[in-house]
């Protein structure tokens, strides 16, 4: 399993709006720290677009107008990890916690990229030291993050605990949920999949996601009456997802 980055977390490495690709303002050149940022904004819109070259050449120059950028830095670790410079990339992470030491976002990053390098014990050493800083808001999120660590790399009992550390903190956390209804799933615990997408749906709310992972469950412990449940939910609910596309193919095949 391949690390995912979950839309709740604070995964992404830099947000810094819709910003629309044109040529540099003469005022920002005027002023290397104005202008430094400028160039990140820009060098983040052609990234977000896939335009490489020029991403690197606005990014590259606003790292020469202001070394001290912090999202410059940021930005670059996102760009060479795209170029697969991996060196370039890591010494980019580190330059960012350098510049900003213990920074819980900046440790979530350098996890994920850590973790999605096969370096998952460097990676969850990140995401705890994000997780245990107390003026931190979401813990909840790098302990999940740290689990998706571990269970990519197929450490499934200490990816278990990390998912629960997550529920103590926030016990209605969605991603954690899931995740441990999902593991339990592919270990084949299928009573402890059952509960979490009990628990999922009672207090998040039905998804795709987890109406599809139910279905599956609820065949696997051979209580169709409940897996049609979910099945009719998925098809009304949510019509035009891949879940829904899996489920029509599941009930095509015969047996």
């Amino acid at each position: 399993m391949s690390m995912r980055v979950l839309p709740s977390l604070i995964l992404v490495a830099l947000a810094l709006g819709g910003c629309a690709v044109q040529d540099e303002d003469p005022i920002h050149e005027a002023e290397p720290k104005s202008a430094a940022t400028y160039n990140v904004q820009l060098g983040m819109a052609y990234l977000s677009k896939g335009d490489l070259a020029m991403a690197r050449e606005k990014i590259e120059r606003a790292l020469k107008q202001d070394p001290s950028n912090v999202d410059g830095h940021r930005a670059a670790a996102l760009l060479y990890d795209r170029l697969g410079d991996n060196d370039r990339a890591d010494k980019e992470y580190q330059t960012v916690l350098r510049l900003k030491p213990n920074d819980p976002e900046a440790l979530n990053n350098y996890g994920v990229y850590l973790c999605r390098h096969g370096r998952e014990s460097d990676g969850e050493k990140q995401f705890l030291k994000a997780a245990r800083d107390p003026i931190y808001k979401t813990p909840e999120a790098a302990y999940t993050n740290a689990g998706l660590c571990l269970r990519g790399a197929k450490r499934y009992e200490d990816a278990g605990k990390y998912f629960e550390l997550a529920l103590r903190v926030k016990p209605q956390f969605r991603d954690a949920l899931f995740q441990m209804a999902d593991m339990n799933f592919e270990q084949k615990h299928l009573p402890e999949a059952q509960l979490y997408v009990q628990r999922f749906i009672e207090n998040v709310g039905a998804t795709a996601e987890i109406l599809w992972l139910g279905v599956r469950v609820e065949r696997a412990l051979g209580n169709p009456h409940i897996a049609d449940s979910y099945a009719k939910r998925l098809k009304t609910e949510y019509p035009t997802t891949e879940q829904t596309r899996a489920l029509l193919a599941s009930e095509r095949k015969p047996g």
